[in-house]
């Protein structure tokens, strides 16, 4: 199912992308929040509870995030790290994505992009 989001509200269709992919997401205040499973590093399997800032996603889908909220206990051997827009007990960390395409779904690129960083947490 493909949810009908009007294209110039940029949070609501990565919320509708993320729904149409099973991600479970929920706005919370100024963060999207949804859960990934990383296929491997510390987190391999382990279904982890993820988010972007709201503000963030202005541009979604053809601009992607660039920080990506976790929780406090998830961390990284090199990392920009900070708390803004984030609840108590998480951090945002700064990934940039590198190039990005449109010629695969964006919420699959986005989500590829997750995983990834997660099979680098420590």
């Amino acid at each position: 199912m493909t949810s009908v989001v009007p294209p110039a509200d940029g949070a609501a269709r990565f919320i509708a992308d993320l729904a149409d992919e099973g991600h479970e997401p929920t706005r919370c205040g100024e963060v999207v929040r949804y859960h990934v499973i990383p296929a491997s590093g510390r987190y391999a399997g382990v279904r982890l509870e993820t988010g972007v800032s709201v503000c963030e996603l202005q541009g979604w889908p053809t601009v992607p995030p660039h920080w990506i909220h976790l929780p406090n206990e998830v961390g990284f051997p090199h990392t920009n790290v900070d708390a803004q827009d984030c609840l108590p007990g998480w951090q945002r960390h700064s990934r940039d994505t590198g190039p990005w395409r449109m010629d695969r779904k964006p919420i699959l690129v986005w989500i590829a992009h997750v995983r990834g960083v997660l099979g680098q947490a420590i």
